[in-house]
């Protein structure tokens, strides 16, 4: 059985394809965080305000990267998202694989410049008050987070780990190893990776199979279909697999 990344290499189209995405998330953090400081005087939010819109940003990061998450391992193959949906795949099977900054920072940077790109560009036609402020701070943290988000997973799987950092797991500040792992014995659940926070949320209220059963019938897809028949192959054969890689 392989004990490296099977899939370790990108090629130099998908590293330009990450270098994009990552980059076009860094500039919807910039105009968030120049808009916020344009127009923190305007506003003059109070500070118990200031508070809660930073942990409601850092819930929704949460969620965010859960949705994410979920999407990948539920709806898409290795046809649709190529080398995005095998890294997934082989980190299930070997959770203590670590890729490089490229390939975490751009997994939520897609969908965060996507998603949070376009609230950030409404919020901002807006007129300028307590609301429109609170939102863009929001879209910051949430964006800030999913650049970074796989690097939150990440420390759940590494042993070592500095004593801040076992402090801010232990207080649910950053997900912690044992919830992480929750995930990895049953991976219809647990998807949330920056805090965990919005796991108990989603979980409780059955949210991803909710979704599913309403996604499922109008596309025709199947849930986690075709991640179940990759596991099934590689508990057959313990072999790692994917289609042909390009070289160029």
């Amino acid at each position: 059985m392989q004990t490296t990344p099977f899939f370790k290499e990108a090629t130099a189209r998908e590293v330009r394809t990450m270098k994009l995405w990552i980059g076009a998330n860094i500039a919807v953090i910039l105009f968030c965080a120049s808009w916020l400081a344009c127009t923190f005087t305007v506003v003059g939010l109070p500070l118990p305000y200031l508070m809660a819109a930073l942990l409601a940003g850092y819930f929704l990061a949460d969620f965010s990267s859960g949705a994410v998450h979920w999407a990948m391992d539920t709806w898409f193959d290795e046809r649709t998202m190529g080398r995005a949906i095998a890294i997934t795949r082989e980190h299930h099977t070997h959770p203590h694989h670590v890729y490089g900054f490229l390939e975490n920072a751009s997994f939520g940077s897609a969908p965060s410049a996507v998603v949070f790109g376009f609230a950030a560009a409404v919020t901002a036609l807006c007129p300028v008050s307590a609301a429109t402020w609170t939102l863009m701070l929001l879209w910051l943290i949430s964006s800030v987070c999913l650049l970074f988000g796989m690097h939150f997973h990440n420390l759940a799987h590494k042993p070592a780990r500095s004593a801040i950092m076992r402090l801010a797991q232990r207080l649910h500040l950053v997900c912690p190893p044992a919830h992480h792992w929750v995930h990895h014995h049953n991976q219809t659940i647990h998807y949330c990776v920056v805090n965990g926070w919005a796991n108990y949320l989603c979980d409780g209220l059955h949210v991803w199979r909710g979704l599913e059963r309403l996604i499922g019938p109008i596309t025709g897809i199947v849930p986690r279909s075709d991640d179940n028949a990759w596991q099934q192959q590689y508990r057959q054969t313990g072999v790692l697999s994917g289609p042909p890689r390009q070289t160029r």
